[in-house]
């Protein structure tokens, strides 16, 4: 697949926000630092909203156009599964998360859900699927590094040079 240039920006910068949330979430969860980083983990989250947001209109604007040596139709397959995985678990991820800062007592968000809802048994659920939603997120995550790689060092072809804003060789 070929990407516009802001395809790739938005891809970077949604990984390396999701970096920052993981990294934050877990330090929070494990008292690794002070309470401030709850702070940067939700500031990460609005930021990474914004981000995928941009992305799904980037996307929709200019569909990336197929590779010049299509890859195996199993593999194909897999890798639209993968992606819609990665989409579908991202946003759940936004939502289950925003409505899970939302209970919490100084909420760092622009517009926090009803504080009563986030503290209901509905909002505990919603906390709940966070939480396995991170561990879905980061095998899908896997799998797509892991194809990334196969492809790259195995089958010696070029998705990783499809995502890099360097001139592609084919």
């Amino acid at each position: 697949m070929t990407y516009t240039k802001a395809q790739i920006i938005f891809h970077w910068l949604t990984a390396a926000v999701l970096l920052v949330m993981a990294f934050t979430g877990l330090a929070y969860s494990y008292d690794w630092i002070d309470a401030g980083t709850m702070q940067l983990h939700q500031i990460a989250g609005q930021i990474l909203i914004v981000l995928v947001v941009a992305r799904m209109i980037a996307r929709f604007w200019h569909p990336a156009t197929p590779a010049a040596k299509p890859h195996h139709p199993l593999e194909a397959a897999m890798a639209k599964i993968v992606h819609v995985g990665l989409y579908l678990c991202l946003i759940a991820y936004l939502v289950t998360g925003y409505i899970a800062a939302s209970g919490l007592r100084d909420p760092l968000l622009i517009a926090a859900v009803d504080q009563r809802f986030a503290r209901s048994d509905t909002g505990e659920w919603f906390l709940e699927a966070h939480f396995t939603l991170k561990w879905i997120l980061l095998a899908l995550f896997a799998i797509h590094i892991i194809a990334v790689l196969k492809h790259r060092f195995w089958d010696k072809d070029l998705p990783l040079s499809n995502m890099t804003l360097t001139p592609r060789k084919e």
